[in-house]
């Protein structure tokens, strides 16, 4: 069974199309690496993937469920419903090439940030596990430090 399928992915800017017609599928155990020049439309790609950017055409499955998608009035594809974006956004991540921290919350509050407005997680119950977390990677004591104050490890 597939779990992510990517079909005839198209995205533009204007009438600069960046992604054409790209498609792609991974199953279960899958490592795929998608390589390109800078400015070649990699990171645009995984973004449309999770609609963090909108696509323009195409389809996206992921376990076999279409996420469905409706023409926003720019000409672009958004969520026909939102739970469903939601539902399917919790079963995909995104590793940024970049640490994308926010600098102004402490470690703690940068891992319970998705899961409390994202998942709608009790913060109660996101606080326990990154704390849980934390201490299963080592770095338990650095809960209370602030981005900038962490090595590249640690964060």
């Amino acid at each position: 069974m597939n779990k992510l399928e990517v079909q005839d992915l198209h995205k533009r800017y204007g009438s600069h199309e960046v992604i054409k017609g790209v498609s792609l599928t991974a199953k279960a155990g899958d490592v795929i690496s998608i390589i390109g020049s800078s400015g070649s439309g990699k990171s645009t790609f995984l973004r449309c993937i999770n609609l963090l950017e909108q696509p323009h055409a195409g389809k996206i499955l992921l376990n076999n469920e279409e996420l469905k998608l409706v023409p926003n009035k720019d000409g672009g594809l958004k969520a026909a419903d939102a739970r469903q974006l939601q539902r399917m956004r919790s079963r995909l991540s995104m590793v940024f090439q970049h640490f994308n921290l926010w600098s102004h919350m402490t470690a703690l509050q940068n891992i319970i940030e998705a899961p409390v407005h994202v998942l709608g997680v009790s913060k109660k119950e996101a606080l326990e596990k990154a704390e849980h977390y934390l201490a299963k990677v080592g770095v338990s004591h650095r809960k209370d430090a602030y981005p900038g104050h962490m090595s590249g490890g640690e964060q």
